[in-house]
């Protein structure tokens, strides 16, 4: 499936979200959109309420027990505004780990669009393996655009294709 000028305006608007994020090393940012409309963003970040202190962001171990995720956030404040997100699309500017590929399936995401799991570093190789599985198990669409071009992609089934 080729990506329509409506993918690419989500795609560039999860780009600025994920400027959002204080996370020195990753930023990640999630549109979440249903009929062209915006339901919800989020980019990763440490849960409300606690500071953005750079020493807690550079603490790699505290921070990956603790972040939630651009998609996981995005979830949250479709929640929280009331917003439901059966049959959502979700954009994101990085490939969704495991976790949030079962958040994004029990929400009700029907699409995802994001980069190959291969422009990410190898160390997330594996997780991402999973994660495009679980994600084409469950009947989940997933479309992966480039980074470089966004009018430049691919469409597999499964990542595990990719590999």
């Amino acid at each position: 499936m080729a990506l329509d000028k409506w993918d690419v305006r989500f795609l560039q608007l999860a780009h600025l979200v994920k400027e959002w994020s204080k996370d020195p090393s990753t930023k990640c940012g999630c549109v979440l959109v249903r009929d062209r409309r915006i339901l919800a963003t989020g980019y990763n970040g440490l849960p409300a309420g606690l500071s953005d202190d750079l020493s807690l962001l550079n603490d790699r171990e505290y921070k990956l027990n603790v972040i939630i995720h651009a998609e996981k956030n995005a979830i949250f404040n479709a929640a929280k505004n009331g917003a439901s997100t059966e049959g959502a699309i979700a954009y994101v500017n990085f490939h969704p780990c495991s976790q949030c590929a079962s958040a994004l399936i029990q929400s009700g995401v029907v699409r995802v669009v994001c980069p190959s799991p291969l422009a990410a570093p190898e160390r997330w190789w594996e997780n991402f393996h999973l994660s495009a599985d679980l994600l084409f198990l469950a009947g989940v669409e997933v479309t992966y655009y480039s980074e470089e071009n966004l009018w430049s992609q691919s469409h597999a089934s499964s990542v595990a294709q990719s590999f």
